[in-house]
């Protein structure tokens, strides 16, 4: 069986009419779906680092990390103590599907 480069199949994909476009697409998408503790994986941060940071335990960060519903503030922190930022955005679904951003109470922008 005959064996191709990552790299050569990659930039054959790449030079196909349209494509930038669809992985940047596909990409925003795969960063849409992201759970919490996949990204916490992704900084290669344990759960228990993460809870001395926000002076909570272990077992409350596994909580947070597969709730269905998070209170925005909460977010906020477990996002701040990865060093991240949250920022929200509406997105409506007219024909320019319009993406505003969304500033909730203070914020060090708003100060």
């Amino acid at each position: 069986m005959a064996r191709t480069k990552f790299q050569t199949l990659r930039t054959e994909v790449e030079e196909r009419p349209g494509a930038s476009q669809r992985l940047a697409a596909l990409r925003s998408e795969t960063l849409e779906e992201l759970r919490l503790f996949e990204l916490r994986h992704g900084e290669a941060m344990s759960q228990a680092e993460l809870a001395g940071r926000l002076e909570i335990t272990q077992g409350a960060v596994s909580k947070l990390e597969h709730a269905d519903d998070v209170r925005v503030s909460t977010l906020r922190q477990y996002l701040e103590a990865m060093g991240a930022r949250l920022e929200l955005v509406a997105v409506f679904d007219d024909d320019d599907h319009r993406r505003v951003p969304v500033h909730l109470g203070h914020s060090e922008f708003t100060r």
